[in-house]
């Protein structure tokens, strides 16, 4: 209860620190981190117009920038709404739809509550910011 608390207070510091809602990046991407149960890393990549994609992969991240991009036919594909520090959308792939609703947190993070209508997966997933230059 006492490490709620303080992750409340930390998160209300960081907003007042940030001076401003939490805001998305489009100069980059957001991964997950992997972990040793899964190599798998998920990535999404969300643009001014509202375009988001997304990928996984266990590959390096630097062999994404030739094909991450929102006119290649990889990637699945979908449009995100950002209200003020909520974040929603859905991924269409060749196989289904994967649905995603949460928020946007100072530090660039963000935090999904994530639905896979391909496999049945429910879980919540958090991704961090990562710059890559060479995105176009």
């Amino acid at each position: 209860m006492k490490l709620r608390f303080l992750l409340l207070v930390f998160v209300l510091l960081s907003f007042l620190a940030a001076g401003a809602q939490p805001k998305l990046s489009f100069d980059g991407y957001y991964a997950t981190l992997p972990d040793s149960s899964n190599p798998f890393r998920y990535y999404l990549r969300f643009y001014p117009d509202g375009a988001v994609i997304g990928y996984s992969t266990a590959g390096n991240p630097n062999n994404l920038i030739p094909w991450f991009k929102k006119d290649h036919k990889a990637p699945s594909k979908g449009n995100y709404v950002l209200k003020d520090s909520t974040i929603s959308f859905s991924l269409q792939a060749e196989e289904g739809k994967i649905l995603y609703e949460g928020s946007v947190y100072p530090g660039n993070r963000l935090f999904f509550t994530v639905k896979s209508l391909i496999n049945k997966y429910e879980g919540k997933e958090e991704y961090f910011f990562m710059k890559m230059e060479g995105l176009k």
